[in-house]
């Protein structure tokens, strides 16, 4: 009887050695795949001004520099006229736009 207590005691021990050690390392992959995450999700927006070439449409220039937050196109135009103060889709060659993008990096 003794030995049968014994050996179980034994087995529960095991397993509470092999629960525990599953624990660390399933916790630390856990952790260390979170934390890559965060860094690779860290975007920063920034504005640039581009020069307007002859043959650009306001549309051509969206579709090129439009960052992810936006749903469409149009919506991306509606945002490029408000901040170029334009009352139309008419712009000029010569002429300076800006425009929002995104990166990774931190300036």
């Amino acid at each position: 009887m003794r030995r049968r207590s014994l050996k179980k005691a034994l087995i529960l021990s095991s397993a509470a050695v092999v629960l525990f050690i599953g624990c660390i390392v399933f916790g630390t992959i856990l952790s260390s795949a979170h934390e890559r995450n965060v860094t690779e999700d860290k975007v920063y927006k920034y504005y640039t001004s581009i020069q307007i070439k002859y043959g650009d449409t306001l549309w051509d220039i969206a579709k090129e520099t439009m960052t992810a937050e936006y749903d469409s196109i149009a919506e991306y135009v509606e945002v490029l006229k408000e901040m170029n103060s334009l009352d139309s889709d008419d712009i000029q060659a010569g002429q300076y736009l800006v425009v929002a993008y995104n990166d990774t990096e931190f300036r």
